[in-house]
């Protein structure tokens, strides 16, 4: 489970089939459940970005802030 992370991709990559995401995007994970530039992902598309993410930490940087 990941509590609270925040990641920026390092360059564009796609998620799926016609789901790319440009260099820079922020993509955090807040317990378990995944949010692009702070907007929840949709319900039926969670395990996809969860599991792109978990599989492929060489495309991102840990941008990850304490407040």
């Amino acid at each position: 489970m990941i509590l609270s992370k925040v990641y920026r991709l390092k360059e564009a990559a796609e998620v799926g089939k016609d789901m790319p995401l440009p260099k820079g995007k922020e993509i955090e994970i807040v317990m378990d459940v995944v949010y692009i530039d702070g907007n929840m992902v949709p319900p039926a598309m969670q395990s996809l970005f969860y599991n792109w993410l978990i599989n492929n930490p060489n495309l991102f940087i840990d941008d990850t802030r304490n407040w």
